[in-house]
């Protein structure tokens, strides 16, 4: 929710000249929206505001003294997080504070979205969320009005509401409001606060992360949202506790023996418990739009791999680019859950820029595969805790013919469970296969030693395994020195120091088994499927049951 208010910027209202009639817009997929239940709403939002005694009223005198500057304006932002069928309308008064200096304080954290998939793996985990015939329980919550919760460090004026409007007179913050430079920070501040008066050691990779040793409570929060793993005790006791401080929505338990949920939509992500395993699915919208806005229909006929290699020819300009950029997008939030088109993406984000009929005619490849294959899902199986994360990494030298560049790619498992896949174009021309992989080591190993500190800040330990097929770039990596590639920059040479330490341990493996194989470049129907296999997800047909409707 903070994440959508922090980035909803276009107007909402307008007035129909004939009709002059309000008509008010979805500020996130600009449908319109019904004006009684917005009233309603924003009502409610109000209420809020006087619940939570956000602002105190003062005369505007007191603001120009104070600050030198008339008090801040406001908007409102309103939106329907649900669906046609089950509509459900926030509106939310947003303050529209301008960045009119730097700040190198104001920042606020947030996890990345593996974090939450590590929580889901410990929960599957032998030794960890499951010991003998008991299994801990993953609970989800929801903060209320976070930010109201959140005391102001700094003398803020608004103007008032129309709904509250006093001549003469303005709003002084008590607490944050939505739209102000520092609200996230100030919540930030509230909740390590809270989390620290209850024991919890926050994490130093991630410090979004907090865990309760003694009690063996996992938090990962991420704006008003936390995901907690524990046993049903400690659960209880952590609810009390935080109910005491802020109003929350309790979602439920996952695999409380006693009922609990069987799924929830976590940071629009769909996650699913059927008693042997999770299931985690991208928002089926963003495949859904793709498709609709390429023009395919039902009966369009699909394709078996998100791309093909094919010569570079210079394409014509094309009219809709703003359209290109906008797929591109959300092809982009969905490969952070589905690896198989991690590649194919990330090609077609080289060019968001000035994309041509060439680029267009590889997103529309893109499209026809999603028709083809609309669901995969990341499969999390029971497992015995393994000893280490596995990096499997690799490289497409010079696979660029437009500037020779070569690509890195590689995925972290823990276990049998994907945590984070990534393809990246490399910064500089690799003047050998072997120094291209050995580029793509560097940048795998620094992702597993990010992985790896943040299940230490989840209270578990874990070595670094790094796989490749390269045996030149592992040659590179296991000396000490440059040697014979004397023009590698001494920055890149710190995995020599790893290796040799014993920190980061590396394997040879054969380019059939290497699962990184299809990050790097494009490959063939086959080599999909063996990716998906071995990157422990599934393809599913037909629709989850708790996914929303596109607004028609």
């Amino acid at each position: 929710m903070l994440q959508q208010l922090s980035t909803a910027i276009l107007n909402s209202v307008s007035v129909d000249e004939l009709a002059e009639t309000p008509r008010i817009w979805d500020d996130i997929s600009g449908q319109e929206l019904n004006i009684e239940w917005v009233k309603k709403a924003r009502a409610e939002e109000m209420k809020e505001f006087k619940k939570h005694n956000v602002y105190t009223k003062v005369p505007i005198e007191e603001c120009m003294r104070e600050t030198g500057n008339k008090p801040i304006g406001h908007r409102w932002v309103d939106i329907d997080k649900g669906d046609r069928n089950q509509p459900n309308y926030r509106s939310r008064l947003v303050a529209k504070e301008i960045n009119v200096c730097k700040r190198d304080d104001l920042f606020a954290a947030t996890p990345p979205w593996e974090a939450f998939k590590m929580l889901v793996t410990l929960f599957m985990t032998v030794g960890v969320g499951i010991q003998g015939s008991n299994r801990m329980s993953m609970a989800f919550y929801d903060v209320r009005r976070a930010y109201f919760h959140a005391t102001v460090r700094r003398n803020v004026y608004i103007d008032l509401p129309e709904e509250d409007w006093e001549p003469g007179m303005c709003g002084r913050l008590n607490k944050s409001m939505y739209g102000t430079r520092d609200a996230a920070q100030n919540w930030e501040h509230e909740y390590c606060s809270f989390f620290a008066s209850m024991g919890f050691e926050r994490g130093r990779s991630s410090t979004c992360i907090f865990y309760h040793e003694s009690r063996n409570i996992r938090v990962v929060i991420h704006g008003d949202d936390l995901a907690v793993l524990a046993w049903d005790e400690e659960l209880d006791w952590f609810e009390n506790k935080i109910q005491e401080r802020y109003e929350i929505k309790i979602t439920g338990r996952m695999g409380n023996k006693s009922g609990g949920i069987d799924s929830v939509r976590l940071l629009n992500r769909l996650i699913t418990w059927n008693g042997l395993e999770v299931t985690v699915e991208a928002d089926p919208r963003h495949q859904e739009i793709i498709v609709k806005e390429l023009g395919l229909q039902d009966d369009s006929k699909g394709v078996a791999t998100p791309g093909v290699k094919r010569e570079r020819n210079a394409g014509i300009a094309i009219e809709n680019q703003t359209m290109y950029r906008s797929l591109v997008a959300r092809a982009l939030f969905l490969s952070m859950d589905r690896s198989d088109i991690v590649y194919a993406v990330k090609e077609l984000s080289r060019n968001m820029s000035n994309p041509d009929s060439e680029d267009w005619n590889d997103l529309k490849r893109l499209g026809r595969y999603l028709h083809h294959r609309p669901r995969v899902l990341q499969v999390f199986k029971r497992q015995l805790a393994p000893r280490n994360i596995d990096v499997w990494v690799d490289t497409d030298f010079a696979g660029c013919l437009k500037t020779r560049k070569s690509t890195s790619g590689g995925i972290v498992l823990y276990g049998d469970s994907v945590i984070k896949a990534w393809s990246n174009t490399q910064k500089c021309v690799a003047l050998s296969s072997g120094e291209a992989e050995y580029y793509g080591i560097v940048r795998g190993s620094a992702m597993g030693i990010g992985i790896r500190n943040m299940y230490e800040d989840l209270g578990v330990v874990v070595g670094i395994v790094v796989r490749t097929d390269a045996s030149a770039a592992k040659g590179i990596a296991s000396r000490r020195g440059a040697g014979k590639v004397r023009h590698i920059e001494v920055a890149q040479l710190w995995v020599q120091e790893k290796v040799s330490s014993g920190e980061i341990k590396l394997i040879k493996v054969s380019t059939i088994e290497n699962v990184a194989d299809a990050l790097t470049k494009h490959v063939s129907g086959d080599g999909i499927m063996m990716h998906i296999e071995k990157a422990g997800m599934r393809v599913v047909t037909g629709r989850s049951g708790m996914a929303l409707r596109l607004q028609e």
